[in-house]
């Protein structure tokens, strides 16, 4: 999913999967202290999960199940259907409260195993069992009515995220993405759920590589230069990443010749951007 993709014109009905949870649900998946989801695939909530009308899965099946009973397929520990990482996007919905969020990682686990004795037959807990009800795990971040944006940078040659890590990232990504610690210097006003765009520079590849989402609030740690000062850092979501080796989605030329309003070629890490500029860099990389 596209980072401008994310906007008043987007149509949410269609990737989005619809959660009633209470409302201590919602508070807590907005200010940070929950940032998982768990549910067992059950009989009142199979369809929606594997399926909705619109075609959208979350979860591909080579045959939908015409039973509750043929979900519990345990299939030698493995999930019996492969993941789709299409569906993006859930709300969290407590009567008319409601909260838009990212599906950063889904996983699943094998929860209660059981023989299974036939339709309309009891289960019989097992620990051995060839039977059992699987466990969907959603990992969230929200997504603010008004978010902010931030430039965040990147030099390969001095950054402790080298060229070779950056590559090894986007040969394994979950979902369409990757996960990453970056410093940032304007931090006091930063948030989970505020967006970025990351530019690289320093070389003849550099212009917007990937975009992403703050997925913590600020926190200090340790100088990644090795000094003895204190550096304030964001774990992120990196979406959209540049082909390693090719050049930036957005290459500096282009930065220099729609935007130049801003210095592309130096400045620091967690530069926030004006509305005005965000825009006008969701519509380049729309067109990237």
């Amino acid at each position: 999913m596209k980072l401008i993709e994310i906007n008043e014109e987007t149509n949410l009905e269609d990737l989005t999967l619809t959660l009633d949870v209470d409302n201590d649900v919602i508070k807590g998946v907005c200010n940070g202290d929950i940032r998982y989801l768990s549910m067992d695939i059950n009989e009142n909530n199979q369809f929606s999960i594997l399926q909705n009308i619109e075609g959208n899965l979350i979860l591909v099946m080579d045959e939908i199940p015409t039973t509750f009973r043929s979900c519990y397929l345990y299939n030698n520990g493995e999930f019996p259907y492969a993941i789709k990482d299409t569906l993006s996007f859930v709300v969290l919905k407590s009567g008319e409260d409601t909260c838009l969020t990212k599906i950063i990682d889904v996983d699943v686990e094998a929860s209660t195993r059981f023989r299974f004795q036939g339709p309309g037959e009891p289960n019989i807990e097992d620990p051995n069992g060839d039977c059992c009800i699987w466990m969907l795990n959603l990992e969230l971040v929200p997504i603010p009515q008004e978010p902010r944006y931030y430039l965040m940078r990147w030099n390969p040659s001095i950054s402790s995220f080298k060229e070779k890590d950056y590559k090894e990232y986007c040969e394994n990504l979950n979902n369409g993405m990757f996960k990453l610690d970056w410093s940032i210097y304007d931090w006091q006003e930063a948030r989970r759920g505020d967006f970025f765009y990351m530019m690289r520079t320093g070389d003849e590849k550099a212009g917007i590589v990937f975009c992403g989402q703050f997925i913590t609030d600020p926190y200090p740690a340790d100088d990644w230069a090795g000094s003895t000062k204190r550096r304030m850092y964001v774990d992120m979501i990196c979406m959209n990443p540049a082909e390693p080796g090719k050049n930036a989605r957005i290459p500096l030329e282009k930065l220099q010749e729609n935007i130049p309003e801003i210095d592309w070629s130096k400045g620091h890490s967690g530069e926030m951007l004006s509305e005005d500029i965000a825009t006008k860099l969701g519509k380049l990389l729309k067109g990237s």
